[in-house]
């Protein structure tokens, strides 16, 4: 049995290693030179800088693959303060509680808002057809806690907007407790482990050390292969590719595309043009990314901290920032400090497409005003925009996750992350699932 993977992110890479480790013959085709997708680390003069997600939290296939892949030695633990997270309201930053139970003492909430969230327990449960996430916790726990606690989290997890995301395809967790506990937090109580606060960590040499060490133990991985056509013949799946202007064809006897759904529904416009026009409605918004450093006796703030997210109720220009030097060391000079800002998303798209000098310009300008900055520009800035960033997990992704599952009866699947989740952790575990699932396809390959 041959498969051949499409796509060599994080989805990609780990699914090729499982099989791998399985026996599987496989393909791995990447049309870049580079390996990660949306995990990219890039070295610009002194700075280590991160343009897609910041930092991991542990699972046990995670865990499991930094001991096999020996990146131990690399792993650099968060520093404490990343536990602290802070929310802007009424134009200052304000310290988000650590636990659901923990604002119920806190004055990050009112009063009226706090007894209404008390009152969550006796309300009863309900499976509503395409409930959003907004609907969802105002039916739960008041619309409260929408403004300054659930938007600015979907923003920060999906770059989207809490109005459009639906809960059970992106908060499944906590719409199954709710469904097997009939509350929320009566299903928090029993199972405080819903809700993680293991410790964050990342790679002395960034994020991209993880899948470049993975790469490096696949013996299939073909980078600057770029496939251009996917056909079918006589059950097989026909993959014809480019590499250094040749042009190559190999038969298959599975398929899996570990592409974004834009990308992906190119290639399937001939042979599954139901699942392409599906994958043509999923929504990637716009997010820039800018990296913005000053010299640390120029900032008052004491960014004892994660960062701070801005609720669009606030009228933000970012959605918010990372304080990149306050959870981890060398990514600036010691006499420094580094934030990292997300501009755009759903909720605000048009401010990522905002030419470069101008979307510097604001950065710094809103940075200047919440952290108390003297300092007339940054010493240093960088700009990395993602036309397509965050799949949304929206009524627009329903109909690609239908055909998805029913395509895995024609030899082709999904290891992408409009399909399993959007946290790496989460890519990593479904792409361990989906080999083993694969190897049960062995016998019906062999007897076909």
């Amino acid at each position: 049995m041959r498969v051949a993977i499409i796509g060599a992110g994080i989805s990609g890479l780990a699914l090729a290693y499982y099989l791998q480790k399985l026996g599987i013959a496989y393909d791995l085709f990447e049309a870049s030179p580079r390996v990660g997708g949306n995990i990219q680390t890039v070295r610009v003069q002194d700075y280590l800088l991160e343009l897609g997600p910041n930092f991991l939290q542990p699972s046990p296939e995670l865990d499991d693959l930094i001991k096999e892949l020996k990146l131990g030695p690399q792993v650099m633990q968060a520093s404490h303060a990343h536990e602290d997270k802070y929310v802007l309201r009424d134009g200052d930053y304000h310290k988000l509680p650590d636990t659901p139970f923990s604002l119920l003492a806190n004055n990050f909430f009112s009063w009226k808002t706090k007894f209404r969230i008390l009152k969550e327990r006796d309300v009863p449960p309900a499976d509503i057809a395409y409930e959003t996430v907004s609907q969802f916790f105002e039916r739960r726990f008041g619309k409260g806690v929408i403004d300054y606690g659930v938007s600015p989290y979907m923003t920060g997890l999906f770059a989207g907007d809490p109005e459009k995301l639906l809960v059970k395809k992106a908060l499944p967790k906590l719409k199954e407790l709710e469904l097997k506990h009939g509350s929320v937090l009566k299903g928090l109580a029993r199972h405080p482990g819903s809700v993680s606060r293991a410790k964050a960590f990342s790679f002395v040499n960034g994020m991209s050390t993880l899948p470049k060490a993975i790469a490096g133990k696949l013996v299939s991985l073909h980078t600057e292969h770029r496939v251009e056509m996917i056909t079918r013949n006589q059950g097989k799946y026909v993959v014809s590719c480019t590499s250094s202007g040749d042009y190559d064809t190999e038969e298959y006897d599975l398929l899996v595309l570990a592409l974004p759904a834009h990308q992906a529904a190119d290639l399937l416009h001939f042979t599954f043009p139901g699942m392409a026009a599906a994958l043509q409605n999923i929504q990637y918004p716009p997010l820039a990314v800018v990296h913005s450093v000053y010299y640390k006796k120029e900032v008052a703030h004491p960014l004892h901290g994660l960062g701070a997210m801005h609720p669009q109720v606030e009228h933000p220009f970012a959605c918010g920032a990372v304080w990149s030097s306050s959870i981890f060391e060398g990514r600036c000079r010691p006499h420094e400090v580094l934030f990292t800002s997300f501009i755009g998303g759903s909720q605000c798209a048009q401010h990522a497409l905002t030419a470069p000098p101008l979307l510097q310009e604001q950065v710094h300008k809103e940075l200047k005003a919440l952290h108390m900055i003297s300092a007339d520009k940054p010493i240093f800035q960088y700009v990395h925009l993602w036309e397509h960033s965050l799949p949304q997990y929206d009524l627009y992704i329903e109909d690609a996750h239908e055909i998805a599952k029913s395509l895995e009866q024609e030899g082709l699947f999904v290891a992408a992350n409009w399909h399993s989740g959007v946290s790496v952790p989460t890519c990593i575990h479904y792409a361990k699932e989906l080999a083993y699932k694969i190897i049960l396809k062995r016998p019906q390959v062999l007897n076909s």
